[in-house]
């Protein structure tokens, strides 16, 4: 009886020890992959470090731009505000001139 109870005993020893390999093994993979996804973690967090730079640089280049359109903008107003009466002061004169003109007709004729 102790012969055999000592034969199943090796037995289970030996399936469970197959069991404990296979589970070392298996966490040894899972730390493997624990490993990998660290390092993409990693890698993913420095280029999203990188992109959040690039997007500050990007949008401080466009503040700047807007700010350069705003500025020629308002001067290209002005501008045209100022050429506005010129041209407004030259249309009154030459109509006052044109007035003036079919005055002296209108005398002439009469």
């Amino acid at each position: 009886m102790f012969f055999v109870l000592k034969s199943r005993y090796r037995r289970e020893k030996i399936a469970l020890l197959g069991k404990v390999e296979k589970l070392r093994k298996r966490l040894d993979e899972l730390g493997h992959e624990k490993v990998k996804f660290n390092e993409l973690e990693g890698k993913l967090e420095e280029e999203n470090r990188i992109l959040k730079q690039k997007l500050k640089e990007r949008n401080l280049e466009i503040k700047e731009l807007k700010e350069k359109l705003e500025d020629i903008d308002g001067r290209l107003k002005t501008k045209v505000e100022e050429k506005t009466e010129d041209y407004k002061e030259k249309l009154k004169r030459i109509q006052s001139g044109y007035d003036k003109l079919i005055f002296e007709l209108d005398e002439l004729r009469h």
